[in-house]
């Protein structure tokens, strides 16, 4: 099959730059003059807004393929990387044969976040998405996760290719306004979306930024939780980077502490407070609520021409554990056991003051005790 060797980066239909493999399968990047002139980096610790062509380290062949991180972002992993993989078998390509560059010519214009690639191999589609029966697309979806086959591939395809994390999920449209939703995955139970759900609603009345959250009822389980979209709003597209794209980290291993993500949000931000208080709550609600998967790919920045960079809306807060008993992202070095004062020495060392963090951790403590049925062993 033809490789695509060269592809172009778009944004908002402007030439962000260029993407090229080089001999040793890594992915070069270079910015367009004009971008240059008149953007911004998209990537301000990795690809600093200048002429040169910038080439990611050895390391990321196995954390990224072979790309800059803040590209990554945009390939799916996990649901989507295995419906792309269906995809692509059903026309009669082997998986193993395609490049990196190809897995972005596939997704083209349909990723997450506002980067788009040119020239595309994305397919065209025409579908409607009123009128679904959601508990018939987690039936396909269980189906494709038990390597069942599926008469809806092309379906699951179009409405969830391009999203990642392990849950599957669909991407739609509703009432002028995009949305993401989640089925259960392999050994999720049946309470995993209204779970969440209730996660969330606990989150807001914390203080915690988030998009609006809905429960979609089913006649199998409790619901599908339903989110809306932050990188999409009145039809634009919102540029977002994953903290693992922007620090080139594994998030599929424990990689940072929540002291790293402080200090990212006082560099890219400028000392935006706010921000740092939005990151110490969420710091707080995911040890109150044994949410260990806190990778660095379940955080991210929104860039936006009118307010540079700023925390995205919190996202992926639900129970959840790790094979190996730990936090992924530590609390003052410590992935449990983790105590009062190391939530304090992170809050502090960020500059927010002890009254603010204390205030922080009780309010949070007494709101998420409305989660016990799920934080203790009989709501697992």
């Amino acid at each position: 099959m033809t490789e695509n060797r060269v592809l172009e980066v778009y944004y908002h239909n402007k030439m962000v730059g260029r993407l090229a493999e080089t001999p040793e399968h890594l992915i070069a990047f270079q910015y367009d003059a004009e971008w240059q002139k008149n953007g911004f980096s998209i990537s301000p610790l990795s690809l600093p807004l200048n002429n040169d062509v910038h080439i990611p380290e050895k390391k990321s062949l196995d954390r990224f393929g072979g790309l800059f991180g803040v590209f990554a972002d945009t390939i799916p992993d996990s649901w989507g990387q295995l419906l792309l993989d269906r995809h692509l078998k059903s026309l009669g390509i082997n998986k193993d044969e395609i490049t990196t560059l190809d897995r972005l010519a596939y997704i083209g214009s349909s990723g997450m976040g506002a980067l788009e690639y040119h020239p595309s191999k994305s397919a065209d589609f025409d579908l409607k998405t009123s009128g679904l029966n959601f508990d018939d697309i987690a039936r396909e979806c269980a189906n494709l996760l038990s390597s069942k086959p599926s008469d809806q591939l092309d379906v699951l395809y179009k409405l969830g290719g391009s999203s990642g994390g392990t849950r599957p999920k669909i991407l739609l449209s509703d009432n002028d306004r995009e949305w993401i939703v989640k089925f259960p995955a392999k050994e999720d139970p049946s309470i995993s979306g209204k779970r969440e759900y209730d996660y969330s609603l606990c989150a807001k009345s914390c203080g915690i930024t988030m998009t609006e959250t809905e429960l979609i009822p089913s006649s199998v389980c409790e619901g599908y939780f339903k989110t809306e979209r932050f990188d999409r709003k009145n039809k634009e597209k919102i540029f977002c980077a994953s903290f693992a794209g922007l620090l080139e980290a594994d998030f599929q291993a424990p990689s940072c502490d929540y002291e790293t993500y402080m200090r990212l949000i006082n560099v890219l931000t400028k000392g935006n407070k706010n921000d740092i208080d939005q990151m110490f709550k969420v710091m707080c609600f995911n040890v109150a609520t044994h949410n260990r998967d806190d990778h660095t790919k379940n955080f991210a920045f929104l860039y936006t021409e009118d307010n540079g960079w700023r925390l995205a809306p919190a996202y992926d807060l639900t129970y959840s554990d790790t094979y190996w008993g730990e936090h992924t992202t530590s609390v003052n070095g410590k992935g449990k056991d983790i105590s009062e004062e190391d939530l304090l020495k992170v809050g502090e060392d960020a500059g927010l003051s002890k009254k603010q963090c204390l205030e922080r951790i009780k309010d949070i403590a007494d709101k998420t005790k409305m989660l016990s049925d799920y934080i203790g062993k009989t709501g697992r």
